[in-house]
């Protein structure tokens, strides 16, 4: 499901009821990405490899300066803009290395240096999100009290701030992947094991899945709401649902 539902019923409604059903399409999404997700991503097997081996290759040249390191950054970074470029065009997994490397003015063996495939390539610019991402959390995580919208104000700047590549890596194609990779950070920052039950974890699954998706659909929305208002809806969320459900009033 794209955006289109969403703007065709919140051009002419009240902010309040251009909520509601703007948190009612996002629920159709939220399943069928929850669902989709119970699938493992199939990541040809060559990927992995190209990706260990490029890192081993890069810890092994580092030695040679960081003028290779800097000429090897922009080599990659080359390739990864010249993907985001094509990916405004066209689906994701339909753009071919003979595209990204015309582009990029390199030859496709170079490009086999950084990525195995187009996968790696995508994989490389999810992590370089989670990154930002990983690192806006611990700045805040130092704090005493780190209130939920304060948490999810965040992540909606973090969202903003990388919105070109976001509106890609959560594109129809490959947006249950990278949600999962995104919920699978923000566990792993939690670090609480007594979350990690079956049905609280599915209810983590189905909380953050739906509040992601719904702040990159509402950053490329027309009519989005402010970020006040949706943080208005994730923190109702949380306090009439979310809260009781994972057991933190107990």
């Amino acid at each position: 499901m794209n955006n289109t539902c969403s703007r065709m019923y919140t051009s002419t409604l009240k902010p309040n009821i251009q909520a509601t059903i703007f948190h009612i399409c996002c629920i159709f999404e939220i399943f069928s990405c929850f669902f989709a997700t119970q699938v493992v991503h199939c990541v040809p097997k060559k990927a992995k490899k190209g990706k260990s081996a490029m890192k081993e290759k890069t810890e092994n040249t580092n030695v040679k300066g960081k003028k290779y390191i800097k000429a090897t950054n922009a080599t990659r970074d080359s390739f990864v803009n010249a993907f985001f470029m094509l990916a405004h065009k066209e689906k994701i997994y339909q753009i071919s290395i003979h595209e990204i490397t015309d582009i990029a003015g390199y030859n496709r063996a170079t490009f086999y240096r950084y990525f195995a495939d187009i996968y790696g390539l995508i994989e490389y610019a999810e992590d370089e999100f989670l990154r930002d991402m990983r690192k806006a959390i611990e700045e805040i995580s130092g704090e005493s009290q780190v209130g939920e919208r304060q948490f999810f104000k965040i992540m909606i700047q973090c969202f903003r701030k990388n919105k070109y590549r976001v509106s890609v890596l959560l594109s129809e194609e490959n947006r249950s992947h990278f949600l999962r990779r995104i919920n699978e950070n923000i566990a792993k920052n939690l670090n609480r094991p007594d979350l990690n039950t079956p049905q609280k974890k599915t209810i983590r699954d189905i909380y953050f899945f739906g509040i992601f998706y719904a702040i990159s659909i509402n950053l490329q929305s027309r009519n989005a709401l402010s970020d006040e208002d949706l943080l208005d809806i994730i923190q109702n969320l949380f306090d009439k649902w979310y809260r009781s459900e994972m057991g933190f009033d107990e």
